[in-house]
């Protein structure tokens, strides 16, 4: 079995009782494995930030090549005349 570490952690309420709801409807309500959950997500953001840092400056479309993406994407305005 993997080592583990306990925690106490102080949550708003409603933050607690959403735990809680997740915990019984995904986990069979085992709390922890909600967290791990979070957790991982958590790691995963961690990586794609420093994976975003890597790049330096080169991962960043100036503002003409973001707008051409956008185009590409479906994601600017029509613009009617």
């Amino acid at each position: 079995m993997k080592k583990r570490a306990h925690l106490s952690i102080s949550l708003p309420t409603e933050e607690a009782k959403l735990l809680r709801r997740r915990a019984k409807r995904v986990h069979g309500g085992n709390v922890s494995r909600v967290i791990s959950d979070a957790i991982r997500y958590v790691a995963y953001e961690e990586g794609r930030d420093a994976l975003i840092a890597s790049f330096g400056g080169k991962g960043s479309p100036s503002r003409t090549e973001a707008q051409k993406l956008d185009e590409a994407w479906g994601l600017s305005a029509n613009k009617s005349a």
